[in-house]
């Protein structure tokens, strides 16, 4: 197989349907979530995906408590520090469910989470 500088209609093609600003929040957020769902309470499992380009979900069982993931997540500032996603905003959240709104693109994201007990 000749490999060469230039994608393929094929490549191209698939990276319209996977390189979507969905797909940019979910990299960002594994970056932070990365060691927390791993932790010494570690989950049982973990899954990513995006729906659409504008829509993301992470669900994972046991392991920390959404309140948790959702504080390490959020954007906030801290004396001019930008620490969590730049632009994400929690819109709602209880126990097992919530919803976080990514302003850090030209289209916006819903962000989902989802965590499980078992």
């Amino acid at each position: 197989m000749m490999l060469t500088d230039e994608l393929s209609e094929q490549e191209r093609a698939l990276l319209e349907l996977t390189a979507t600003p969905a797909a940019t929040l979910l990299g960002a957020v594994s970056m932070i979530l990365r060691t927390t769902l791993f932790t010494a309470d570690p989950v049982a499992w973990v899954d990513m995906w995006q729906a659409r380009p504008d829509l993301a979900r992470i669900e994972w069982m046991d392991g920390p408590e959404l309140a948790d993931v959702v504080a390490q997540l959020a954007a906030k500032d801290y004396e001019g520090t930008i620490e969590g996603v730049p632009g994400l905003r929690i819109t709602s959240y209880d126990d097992h469910n919530a919803k976080l709104h990514w302003i850090g693109t030209g289209t916006p994201v819903l962000l989902q989470l989802t965590r499980q007990t078992s």
